[in-house]
């Protein structure tokens, strides 16, 4: 799940109207346009909700002045708009304009801290790091001061800066952050979500780097039951999951728990990729030199046979995998005694290789 950032992450949208100051009989004029540019947003109508959103920061802009809390929600609904569509220059603006009316006013934190948040998760879109890092330990700072740390919000956040760090290689900066925003969910109860499962995936790829696989396989395992409850079975991140738990079996020696991980891993590339996917020929080599291990020499022929194909139409037949491929195969078929097949297969790698080198 190698993104360059959290992708299940949900920006909070401020859809709300400050509370305690219309009675419903005073409902100001603009609710309506704001429920509607809502909703539209929701469906996708993204011009629709963009022409409602710049009306009603004009009318709140009128009636109640530039600075109120009323309009700094509705620029944070409008820049929340424009990031969901990648119009990033028309977003920035916006969110710290929104921003800067929150931090005017007292008791207001909780909504600074939801702004730096979504200004934080802009800057993560356009791989601005630096900036996200410093906005998204500020939103934290804030919710520790508030008392809000064991909040959804704050969970999402310890993952998105630990995102950041697992993305630059600082794993034990990352790992605590991603621990503490599953604790938050196991908490309260909210763990059968995408971004759970992607924290556990991640946080899994860190302990399974450091060669913690007894740590790493249950976190694997049990983003994958979360993945499947969700529908989300074959995202990229399920399947690299799925492929780190069968090679764990596999590195422990328990060829049997492998094989299932191994196999699904194939199939769903196969399905989704097409037959003439390198991916899928990874896979497929992957797979045979299981079966190998298990003396599976039936099983594992056709499957070196497919990865030889692919790899030879996707990168000619000099390419050093292709090579490779060929010399594994080759064992294979020594090892079943077919020793006139094999030295055919070596005769024809060390064609490739020297006409290679020509």
């Amino acid at each position: 799940m190698s993104l360059k950032k959290y992708s299940a992450v949900v920006i909070c949208i401020l859809i709300f109207l400050v509370s305690g100051i219309y009675t419903p009989a005073q409902q100001p004029e603009w609710t309506k346009d704001m429920t509607a540019a809502n909703a539209a947003r929701q469906q996708g109508n993204y011009a629709v909700a963009e022409k409602l959103y710049k009306h009603v920061v004009d009318m709140q802009e009128k009636v109640l002045g530039a600075d109120r809390l009323e309009v700094a929600a509705t620029l944070n609904n409008l820049a929340v708009l424009y990031q969901d569509q990648s119009m990033y220059t028309q977003a920035e603006p916006l969110y710290k304009r929104s921003l800067a009316i929150w931090q005017k006013h007292p008791k207001q934190e909780n909504q600074v801290a939801l702004c730096l948040n979504n200004l934080a998760a802009l800057h993560h879109d356009q791989n601005q790091t630096g900036e996200a890092e410093v906005e998204y330990k500020g939103a934290l700072a804030i919710w520790e001061k508030t008392h809000n740390t064991e909040s959804a919000d704050a969970a999402t956040t310890n993952v998105s800066l630990a995102d950041i760090y697992h993305a630059a290689g600082r794993n034990a900066e990352a790992e605590p952050l991603y621990t503490r925003a599953i604790a938050i969910w196991e908490k309260s109860r909210k763990m059968e979500g995408a971004e759970a499962a992607g924290a556990l995936i991640k946080l899994g790829d860190i302990y399974r780097a450091e060669g913690m696989n007894d740590k790493a396989k249950p976190l694997y395992t049990r983003a994958l039951e979360i993945s499947e409850i969700i529908g989300k079975a074959e995202t990229p991140e399920a399947i690299s999951a799925l492929g780190s738990l069968g090679e764990i079996f596999s590195s422990q020696g328990n060829y049997t728990d492998a094989e299932p991980p191994l196999l699904n891993v194939l199939q769903i590339k196969e399905r989704n990729l097409g037959p003439n996917s390198l991916e899928v020929a990874s896979s497929a080599n992957r797979l045979a030199m299981l079966y190998y291990c298990e003396s599976k020499y039936d099983a594992a022929e056709p499957l070196y046979k497919s990865a030889i194909r692919i790899r030879e139409l996707n990168l000619g037949a000099k390419d050093p995998i292709v090579l490779q491929t060929l010399q594994y195969y080759a064992a294979l078929l020594r090892q079943e005694g077919r020793k006139e097949e094999a030295q055919k297969i070596e005769a024809r790698a060390a064609r490739n290789e020297v006409s290679s080198m020509q």
